[in-house]
């Protein structure tokens, strides 16, 4: 379990929508309201109430929006340790044709764990 060592409050007025990026593995905690979430990429979208609790696990875009305000805790946490691919993963993925170099080069830093 990852240990969580800091809480941001952040409060959405009615009708106010706030973005947030590099989120992931942040937990969203609803205090009060009700509060309406999707990240780019994730086919659902979810709105939690009083005392619900989501976790971030999309390193994409998250939209947030209220609206009749709301007042929720984001809380960060210390990151998982990254698991390496094994050696059969890494041959494999020489063969693969989407991750040639010049595809890998153009998609670092849009998808989450690809290094060119």
């Amino acid at each position: 379990m990852n240990a969580i060592h800091s809480c941001e409050t952040l409060r959405l007025s009615a009708r106010q929508t706030r973005v947030l990026s590099h989120a992931a593995g942040a937990q969203v905690h609803c205090v009060a309201g009700h509060v309406w979430i999707t990240q780019y990429g994730d086919d659902r979208d979810l709105v939690l109430g009083p005392g619900q609790t989501m976790v971030l696990d999309r390193p994409t875009a998250l939209v947030m929006s209220s609206a009749v305000g709301a007042e929720l805790c984001l809380a960060h946490t210390d990151p998982a340790p990254t698991r390496h691919p094994g050696l059969i993963q890494r041959i494999a993925g020489w063969f693969d044709p989407r991750w040639s170099s010049r595809v890998a080069e153009a998609l670092e830093g849009r998808i989450g764990g690809l290094r060119a």
